[in-house]
């Protein structure tokens, strides 16, 4: 008999979820094929939060995937089905509003100068290989997780600013040893955030 898979759910939040999330989750916990382990840590700041899940994920030696989901991000049902590709990171596309302008920052290619600059959902279909994805809907492999020590911590430069985010350079850290880090296009997050009214109508304008 073959072993389902058993994947690991977190669903980070600071005290609530999204109506929307919580129906998704109630959905896909029915679904039959894989075996599922949920919880809803909710520690701060986001780095221990994160570095916290992958602790107790490996702690429980029967998970074999890590899947991570913010409390604003709601993935299609079918979601889960992402682990059938058995790729060592994995996440569908999740759009973020900034700098005036919608992109989807879980799609990455790195440029010469180490910065990263997103990948035009328009012109990819299906399942890609990029160089980073957010963590805002991703999926591990366990033997990512048991290679990459202390996995999520933001990069500062000499002046203490912030220069690369634990999800990139989680991302980036996996690759050196490795890994590879894919996004399938078939599979697109809505993004539920707060923005000023103002700055939308601006970037209309433009």
């Amino acid at each position: 008999m073959i072993k389902r898979k058993t994947i690991y759910l977190a669903l980070l939040n600071q005290g609530s979820l999204r109506g929307e999330l919580s129906a998704c989750v109630q959905e896909i916990s029915r679904q039959e094929k894989y075996d599922l382990y949920i919880t809803y840590p909710n520690d701060k700041p986001i780095s221990y939060n994160r570095n916290k899940i992958v602790q107790d994920f490996l702690a429980h030696k029967e998970c074999d995937y890590l899947m991570m989901v913010d409390n604003d991000i709601i993935p299609p049902p079918n979601i889960l089905n992402l682990v059938d590709y058995d790729k060592d990171i994995i996440t569908p596309v999740v759009f973020a509003y900034q700098q005036n302008q919608v992109l989807p920052l879980a799609v990455m290619r790195r440029k010469e100068d180490g910065f990263y600059t997103p990948i035009d959902p328009r012109v990819k279909t299906g399942l890609t290989e990029v160089d980073a994805n957010g963590t805002g809907c991703m999926i591990i492999r366990r033997d990512v997780l048991e290679k990459v020590r202390a996995p999520f911590l933001n990069e500062y430069d000499a002046d203490g600013m912030k220069r690369v985010g634990l999800d990139f350079a989680f991302c980036r850290r996996a690759k050196e040893l490795g890994f590879s880090v894919w996004c399938h296009f078939g599979y697109i997050c809505s993004h539920y955030t707060t923005v000023d009214l103002k700055q939308i109508y601006a970037s209309i304008l433009k």
